[in-house]
């Protein structure tokens, strides 16, 4: 009898026993939630977050407290049940001890998240954003810029091809780019390379005379450009005169007509280095050619101001290699001009 007793009452203690440690275990878990209700994490409310990199909202943060929180209890339950001889003291000390590194495993997990989603976002945030006016700016500014200088080049370059379509164009090679380059024609454009004033009266191209193909166009305007030719060679005074007798048989050939004598291009300062070609003789040349047209009737157009750079010479935005024939945009600028001083 007395075996059976010593036998049941270490049966009690087991039992007391299970039931505290399950006892323990169930108030653990329930502090643990208990904790996690009272202090949730949050974002710092000054926190700019990008949803597509930052890490998942604070409800997911509490689903993985949770999960650590039943990790943790079920490593103190395995501990609990290696030591079930303990005493009562010795298991809520136990309990109390695991319970203090859920917390310090909760609050490192509350930190890992903080500093993964809250300053990386602010300080990539405010990059981006500081970055992002920068270029604002700066496109602002480009773009502004482009903007003015087209507008520029179009208030300069603007013409318009059908303002010319009745009129006669009379010159040299410069003049030949007219038809050659589609502008007009070939029938509005009397032009030849070589030709000058002297010699303008009296050559024939397809048939006609300058003054013959006046006379059967009858057109509004008539542009003469002409004397680079000469220019080399012949005395200023000659080619001047030699305009004057040009216009008055283009008079004659058709009085309705409103002739415009052009001043000649000027030269590049490559070209005066090498050539015969030089800006006091171009000068000299219109001058004496401004004072010709005003003799004869016609109105005289300054178009060679319009192609000089800064020092005079002929601009390298319009000018050809040989420093003395017209780009595409010297064509250009010469409708335009002729457009505004005429119409």
């Amino acid at each position: 009898m007395k075996k059976k007793k010593k036998r049941s009452d270490s049966l009690d203690i087991w039992i007391i026993a299970g039931v505290l440690l399950a006892v323990a275990v169930i108030v653990l878990v329930f502090f643990g939630i208990h904790y996690m209700n009272e202090e949730p994490q949050t974002a710092p409310s000054d926190t700019r977050i990008n949803p597509a990199d930052t890490a998942p909202p604070p409800a997911a943060s509490g689903t993985e407290a949770i999960t650590i929180s039943s990790s943790s209890a079920s490593s103190q339950t395995t501990a609990s049940s290696e030591t079930s001889s303990l005493t009562t003291s010795s298991i809520t000390f136990v309990l109390t001890e695991t319970t203090a590194e859920t917390t310090e495993i909760q609050s490192a997990a509350v930190e890992t998240t903080t500093s993964v989603t809250a300053v990386p976002v602010i300080e990539t945030s405010g990059a981006t954003t500081s970055e992002t006016a920068v270029t604002v700016a700066s496109t602002t500014e480009t773009t502004a810029a482009s903007t003015t200088e087209q507008t520029a080049a179009a208030a300069s370059d603007t013409y318009e091809l059908s303002y010319f379509s009745d009129d006669l164009f009379i010159g040299d090679s410069i003049y030949t780019g007219l038809y050659l380059y589609g502008y007009f024609p070939k029938s509005q454009v009397f032009a030849a390379v070589g030709m000058g004033p002297n010699t303008a009266s009296t050559v024939e191209i397809d048939g006609y005379t300058a003054a013959g193909r006046a006379g059967e166009m009858k057109p509004p305007h008539i542009f003469i450009m002409l004397g680079t030719n000469g220019l080399a060679y012949l005395d200023a005074s000659f080619m001047a005169d030699s305009m004057k007798t040009l216009v008055n048989g283009l008079h004659e050939a058709s009085p309705d007509s409103r002739i415009y004598v052009i001043s000649i291009p000027p030269v590049t300062y490559e070209h005066e280095l090498i050539g015969n070609e030089t800006m006091a003789k171009v000068n000299k040349y219109n001058s004496l050619l401004e004072t010709a047209a005003g003799e004869c009737g016609a109105e005289y157009l300054d178009l060679c101001g319009q192609l000089q750079n800064d020092n005079g010479y002929f601009s390298s935005k319009y000018a050809e290699a040989d420093g003395l024939h017209f780009l595409g945009a010297a064509y250009k600028k010469m409708l335009s001009f002729l457009q505004s001083k005429t119409q």
